[in-house]
């Protein structure tokens, strides 16, 4: 990979992660975890990467409360950037999943360390997020039944993921076929007056299009949920999926779930993509093309 193949791949990474990667020296970089400035992490890219594995030279952290241990952060981060890295792979994207999964444990588990709570109210909660999560499921499959009795669907033509239902939250993913960037945003406008769609608290989204001309479109939004549009567009990118819409639906439940959520994201979107047949045979042979009738 030459110097500019890794730029392109930190422009890609910029896009994803605004703001979050810095160039401090030749080939040396500083990441700061997303929403988070209180965690530098400093890298080196050798000229062979992604041949090479990129070094990790330090972990400084800004705030000493949130990170007071600065060695095993560093253990850490070398550790995930050898479990992401694959010889001859471009590793960034995974490198900032696994940094948001491991960063959100570490810091549950530092809260856990200054909080007290009683068994009994634990027992309470998880006996509220269960009841959460059981209305959740039938809310779900009533307004889905309800969906298939109307005589005009605004789901009609979308290609429905299985629903992922995780500590109350719902996550649901829905692909479509598109032509144009009008067709795309047409579908979106008459996706959103369906009742269960618009009660969503998020409707992130992207798309693919290339015409018969070789002009090629590609769009995402976050809806708020930072990052989703552009991991569901990395997402598209990486399963070669073309002149498709892509809609990613979460109701939240009331708890928050950490990167989880991101896993649950690219999962349905996959699923959506992979039924819906949006991918060539030789990438994913799974199933055939569903849609809703």
């Amino acid at each position: 990979m030459t110097v500019e193949d890794l730029r392109e791949e930190l422009t890609a990474i910029d896009a994803i992660y605004p703001g979050c990667i810095e160039e401090v020296g030749p080939q040396i970089f500083n990441l700061s975890p997303p929403g988070d400035e209180y965690l530098i992490i400093e890298l080196s890219f050798p000229l062979d990467y992604p041949d090479i594995k990129p070094d990790v030279l330090a972990v400084v952290s800004k705030n000493p409360s949130k990170y007071p241990d600065e060695r095993y952060l560093e253990k850490s981060v070398n550790d995930i950037v050898l479990k992401v890295f694959r010889k001859g792979e471009v590793c960034l994207f995974d490198l900032f999943t696994e940094l948001e999964e491991f960063l959100y444990k570490y810091e549950s588990n530092q809260n856990e360390n200054l909080e007290t709570a009683s068994g009994t109210d634990e027992e309470v909660n998880e006996i509220e997020e269960l009841e959460t999560q059981e209305t959740q499921e039938t809310d779900y499959f009533m307004d889905k039944r309800s969906f298939d009795i109307q005589v005009k669907d605004p789901l009609e033509g979308w290609t429905q993921s299985d629903p992922i239902v995780d500590r109350g939250s719902t996550f649901i993913g829905f692909a479509r076929q598109v032509y144009s960037v009008e067709d795309a945003e047409n579908y979106l406008e008459i996706m959103k007056t369906d009742k269960k769609i618009s009660k969503a608290n998020h409707n992130m989204l992207s798309w693919r299009i290339k015409r018969d001309d070789g002009v090629q479109y590609q769009d995402c939004d976050d809806d708020g949920e930072t990052a989703a549009g552009g991991r569901i567009l990395h997402l598209l990118t990486m399963m070669d999926a073309w002149n498709v819409i892509v809609v990613v639906s979460r109701w939240f439940g009331g708890t928050h779930i950490g990167p989880d959520r991101f896993k649950h994201i690219n999962s349905v979107a996959r699923d959506a993509v992979i039924k819906g047949n949006f991918v060539a045979a030789d990438k994913n042979s799974t199933g055939k093309k569903k849609t809703k009738k």
